[in-house]
């Protein structure tokens, strides 16, 4: 599936990888995905509103500069507090959500698409689970309160669950030691991009091309709009 982002074609793959592919670690490990929470069930049949697409009309321009002021300050926090690059976050979150517009962004506040496992780092959130009559898997997701406490919940697991976090140990490293930030966070990037997604070559490439420019993802790094320079305004982050 393809939507267009101001004339420039765009593979939505986090709405395809959240929905198909993002495997959380505790699914990995073979927990039960049962919960006795009520889940949030969310109907598609509006017409022209794909199960993983933005709400039709949107995003505009304005409405994308809007949500990366937003979520780039909310995940140069997370950067902070857990370490996790801001410039990856920030892309991350553009493409699971598009911008904000998907369903589930709009009505879960998860930006991240992060699949509903339950367990102690959950708590007492509730599921959420789109009633979609295409074909593929019907996951759950979790309902955050607002769009800071899902950057800085999903930052936490990036931070510590295992699947992720040597390699944001290994992005703490590359800071502390002066590597470059560009590339110190596309070595994130390509570390977690499997497991995160199983199409973790096109995942890989999709996220550097937001953080080149958001705004018309490409190959060539905007000097004015890159979201690198997220993560060059946070401190290195502390070793873990």
């Amino acid at each position: 599936m393809k939507w267009a982002v101001y004339g420039a074609p765009f593979v939505l793959l986090s709405a395809l990888t959240a929905c198909s592919t993002v495997r959380n670690v505790a699914a990995d490990a073979g927990l039960p995905v049962e919960e006795s929470a009520t889940a949030e069930t969310a109907s598609t049949a509006e017409a022209g509103w794909g199960c993983q697409q933005p709400q039709p009309g949107h995003p505009t321009q304005a409405e994308e500069r809007t949500f990366v002021d937003e979520v780039g300050r909310l995940a140069q926090q997370a950067e902070r507090e857990h370490g996790v690059p801001a410039a990856a976050l920030t892309a991350m979150a553009i493409q699971e959500s598009g911008y904000g517009w998907t369903r589930m962004a709009q009505e879960t506040n998860n930006l991240l698409a992060w699949k509903y496992v339950p367990g102690p780092a959950v708590g007492d959130r509730k599921a959420w689970q789109i009633d979609c009559p295409e074909p593929g898997p019907h996951d759950r997701f979790v309902v955050f309160a607002d769009r800071a406490e899902a950057i800085d919940f999903v930052a936490e697991q990036l931070a510590t669950t295992p699947n992720y976090r040597a390699d944001t140990q290994r992005y703490h490293r590359d800071r502390a030691s002066q590597v470059d930030v560009r590339q110190a966070v596309d070595r994130w990037i390509d570390g977690i991009a499997d497991p995160y997604s199983t199409d973790s070559e096109a995942y890989r490439m999709a996220i550097k091309r937001l953080m080149n420019n958001p705004y018309a993802p490409g190959n060539q790094l905007s000097p004015e709009d890159n979201l690198y320079r997220l993560s060059e305004d946070v401190s290195p982050a502390r070793s873990q």
